[in-house]
């Protein structure tokens, strides 16, 4: 029998409406929230949560599976129906008992145990496992994939994520207002921009807080100096992912170019600490259009570099293929659901992007091309939209809008960016002054079973460049 809850959400997901997030508090509350793109408004379907148990949705939500599986593992409540209940960020170590966002911040007596987690393989005669991590040889972040094959054909990906667990939600608990922004900034160094932005838009919705064009104009360029900068990370990746050495080396250096500019413009390489309420830093405009035309000299005879190369072109053609389908069925966004062309683009729904936003960027083909394309048409219309609203900015007009929350500030706000990654979403609720629950919802957390899914059908050898294609976040999955 379908509970109403169900019916509900069900509905919401035909109508075309996006899912925010899927929060859970230690009150025993459980709410869902959904964006109409349509209108921008925000529907939320609530449920209380009795004997610790409620009826999924994931059988009918694949999105929500897990998002259903984490609330499982960090509250221990029992998701009834739910297809696939193994762990997701738990671990063997932790106590059966242990239930971290019900622990009122206690730490676990960790077992002396093995920590992996059971794996869903394929069994067969002449299938062959594969296990990668959760140590990479690089500078990323833990993640553990089993691999199930048969000769080098990829029959099935079981990623396990969550190696690192910082338990960031729980932390930020009972926190005073001024001691949020910090944690928050560092959840994610590649998204830490939106992260900034969605905290600092949280509390300005709650106390009414109108920003002026100028803060608008501000934050768009840092949001936009953040896509500039991640995706030339991603299709830097790319062509590495083949071993087409020339154009990944100088796309790097394009980055490491980018991210002085940033640390003279900003102060940070990696913009940490440029956005609070009220506030966004400034950069002297006639250094940040200079900055933006020495990029674009090395810009475009790369762009004429990688377009132009035939084999590293069909390299990319119909590999690590996602339908639109699955786009839809998972809820998967940024760039990997435009690539596969999906209409939608969180900056659409943001009004104060109104003036600088032409709307979303998107390919057919769904494979690795399509993403690389998507990336390339982005970072062009970020260049344009930081020049436009750097070209409005004067610093005769410069000032702090005296912006200071209320000590006793109380409410909930769900506030979304477009981070690099696609559409991030952050549920606040203070009660004076204090943090009582803090949910964060990245995008790389909704594409990770998506990625999954692509690499399926396809050779090892295509693994790199499918994931590189993706170029998913772990820390903010983590988180």
């Amino acid at each position: 029998m379908v509970s109403s809850w169900q019916k509900q959400n069900q509905e919401l997901k035909d109508a075309k409406y996006e899912l925010l997030a899927m929060t859970a508090d230690r009150r025993g509350n459980l709410t869902t929230s959904w964006l109409d793109p349509a209108s921008s408004s925000r529907v939320f379907s609530n449920l209380e949560v009795s004997d610790g148990r409620f009826p999924s949705l994931a059988a009918v939500l694949p999105e929500i599976a897990w998002d259903e599986r984490e609330i499982h593992d960090l509250f221990g409540w029992i998701p009834t129906g739910h297809p696939d209940l193994r762990p997701l960020v738990r671990t063997p170590r932790w106590r059966q008992d242990f239930f971290p966002m019900m622990s009122g911040g206690q730490a676990p007596k960790w077992l002396d145990v093995e920590p992996d987690l059971p794996a869903k393989k394929v069994e067969g005669e002449g299938v062959t496992i594969m296990k990668v991590g959760p140590t990479h040889a690089g500078i990323i972040e833990s993640g553990h994939f089993v691999f199930s094959l048969i000769g080098e054909n990829i029959l099935h990906l079981d990623a396990h994520l969550f190696q690192n667990h910082r338990g960031a939600e729980a932390l930020l608990e009972e926190k005073p207002l001024q001691q949020v922004a910090p944690l928050v900034t560092r959840v994610c160094a590649a998204d830490t921009v939106s992260n900034q932005a969605n905290w600092a838009l949280a509390l300005e919705q709650l106390a009414g807080f109108k920003q002026s064009p100028q803060l608008v104009k501000e934050r768009i360029i840092l949001l936009e100096a953040e896509r500039v900068l991640s995706h030339l990370n991603d299709l830097a990746q790319i062509p590495a992912g083949v071993g087409f050495q020339v154009a990944h080396q100088r796309a790097l250096a394009m980055k490491e170019l980018w991210q002085r500019s940033l640390k003279t413009l900003f102060g940070h390489r990696f913009l940490f600490d440029t956005i609070r309420p009220g506030w966004a830093r400034y950069a002297p405009s006639d250094t940040l259009l200079a900055d933006l035309s020495k990029l674009r000299s090395l810009w475009i005879p790369w762009k004429q570099l990688v377009s132009g190369h035939h084999g590293f072109v069909n390299r990319m053609q119909g590999v690590g293929k996602a339908s639109l389908d699955q786009v839809i069925r998972l809820g998967a966004q940024g760039v990997t659901a435009r690539a596969a062309g999906k209409m939608f683009d969180a900056r659409q729904s943001l009004p104060w992007y109104s003036e600088f936003f032409r709307g979303p960027l998107i390919q057919s083909s769904g494979d690795v091309q399509g993403r690389f394309r998507v990336r390339l048409d982005e970072l062009e219309a970020s260049l344009e939209m930081i020049e436009q609203a750097a070209l409005g900015l004067s610093r005769t007009n410069l000032q702090d809008q005296k912006f200071t929350p209320p000590l006793t500030l109380s409410g909930r706000a769900v506030t979304f960016t477009e981070s690099p990654h696609g559409m991030n979403v952050h549920d606040v609720t203070l009660e004076d002054g204090r943090i009582t629950r803090y949910h964060m919802r990245s995008a790389s957390y909704r594409n990770w079973p998506l990625m999954a899914q692509a690499v399926a059908g396809y050779g090892v050898a295509d693994f790199p460049l499918i994931n590189k294609s993706f170029e998913l976040c772990y820390s903010c999955t983590d988180r």
